[in-house]
């Protein structure tokens, strides 16, 4: 990876670090064409960390490296990711980037971050959302 470190990425709770093929060259691809930073929030989720009270992230979540729950289309790794959003410009340019480029889209704008993922990759429709 040329924009993302390992350590950026992994799961916060036990360093679980299992990308689907491909997304690491997806998220420097979006990073390049962004132009400029993005601060992760989080990407690489194993499944405890995930169902944790301090994520109480969605159970079919495509963060979910080591259990994907959408194994069965295909997944065999993390297919999401938070930024950091700190201002609605910033929101609204990320957001145009990633929609073009087929990612799917989640946004909180409470505390401020985007999420994105390819859940395209494993044919299921571009979407938005928000939380």
């Amino acid at each position: 990876m040329i924009y993302f470190t390992e350590q950026e990425l992994a799961c916060k709770h036990c360093g679980l670090f299992k990308l689907h093929p491909g997304f690491d060259d997806a998220l420097d691809n979006l990073r390049a064409a962004f132009g400029g930073p993005l601060i992760v929030r989080s990407c690489c989720r194993c499944k405890v960390h995930n169902d944790s009270e301090v994520v109480k992230g969605h159970p079919k979540s495509l963060h979910i490296g080591d259990l994907p729950a959408h194994a069965a289309l295909g997944q065999q790794g993390t297919l999401g990711i938070d930024f950091e959003t700190p201002d609605g410009a910033f929101r609204g340019r990320l957001f145009s980037l990633m929609w073009g480029r087929s990612w799917s889209i989640g946004w909180n704008a409470r505390l401020k971050f985007l999420h994105g993922d390819r859940r395209d990759w494993l044919g299921m429709p571009q979407t938005t959302f928000d939380y």
